[in-house]
């Protein structure tokens, strides 16, 4: 049985402001309803959905301050579909799929499971539609004084010059860009200040609260375990491209016994790609940054 999802519950002390998506946000919790998630999906039938139906799959990054609940709505709006949203992980969206239980997917460029998913011709190929951020993780006293950098190498030069300890978060997004800031604010001898001691997600942020210092980590994520399990640190943005990871959407191809509602995604996915809902991807805020959390990246796929 469908029922409707509520947006992502917002930060404690913190609404959505007049710019967040305009009238897109708005009936936004209306507008979106979940499927069964990949728990006794072997059980669902994998015929084709309803006429007019689109199921997408999603990760919870694309619906941080409602962003994507709202694009859903205007899409509703301005077309015959309706959407059935699942959220998940990457790896069980894509396993849903190739069981033909979504037509099309929206997850991270660079998780696991996508390239074999498109190599074994089960989606199509992705299409970059918007990049969530990664942010800095700094302490409420921000030692290095990073609040006053101009981008992102700027803060991490910042960090380097008064050795404030920096704790590496080893998931694979974090970790890489750590090392890229590292070499493009000059190698800085790493002793006494860089830690890396193969901590990953919350884990790092609590060993950087402890020593009162900065990490990396998604904002999403960082955000969600703010409203779980608060600890004493904040997050710091930057309209810096090394920050940004972008978000793709796949079309399911029909086939192999999957029933797909292929005019739907396309059309789902097109409307994604529009110069229109880019800016409104870019005019996009949450209440507690004045920088985008999301930034338009379609004028990278071919035309």
């Amino acid at each position: 049985m469908k029922r409707t999802i509520d947006p992502p519950t917002a930060i404690p002390g913190g609404g959505l402001t007049r710019r967040d998506l305009g009238l897109a946000v708005a009936g936004a919790a209306a507008a979106a309803v979940v499927s069964p998630v990949l728990a006794g999906a072997a059980a669902v039938a994998t015929d084709a959905p309803a006429h007019g139906t689109i199921r997408l799959g999603t990760v919870g990054a694309t619906r941080t301050a409602g962003l994507l609940d709202g694009l859903i709505a205007r899409f509703q709006d301005q077309s015959p579909y309706q959407v059935v949203l699942t959220a998940g992980n990457a790896a069980d969206l894509y396993a849903q799929a190739r069981e033909g239980l979504l037509d099309i997917v929206t997850t991270h460029l660079g998780v696991a499971d996508l390239p074999a998913f498109v190599q074994d011709k089960v989606g199509r190929w992705p299409q970059v539609v918007f990049a969530t951020v990664t942010a800095y993780v700094a302490a409420p006293d921000d030692p290095a004084g990073i609040l006053a950098a101009s981008d992102a190498v700027d803060a991490f030069e910042r960090i380097a010059q008064t050795r404030s300890p920096f704790v590496v978060n080893n998931l694979d997004n974090p970790r890489f860009v750590s090392e890229t800031l590292w070499h493009a604010a000059g190698q800085p001898d790493r002793t006494g200040w860089y830690v890396d001691n193969g901590l990953s997600g919350a884990a790092a942020v609590q060993a950087a609260s402890q020593r009162g210092g900065y990490t990396l980590w998604g904002l999403h994520a960082f955000l969600t375990r703010q409203q779980q399990n608060p600890v004493n640190m904040r997050a710091v943005l930057f309209g810096d491209s090394v920050l940004h990871q972008p978000v793709a959407s796949v079309v399911v191809q029909p086939g192999h016994g999957r029933k797909v509602n292929l005019p739907g995604a396309l059309a789902l996915q097109q409307f994604l790609l529009t110069p229109e809902i880019q800016g409104v991807v870019r005019r996009f805020r949450h209440p507690q940054f004045d920088l985008p959390i999301f930034w338009p990246v379609a004028h990278y796929n071919a035309e």
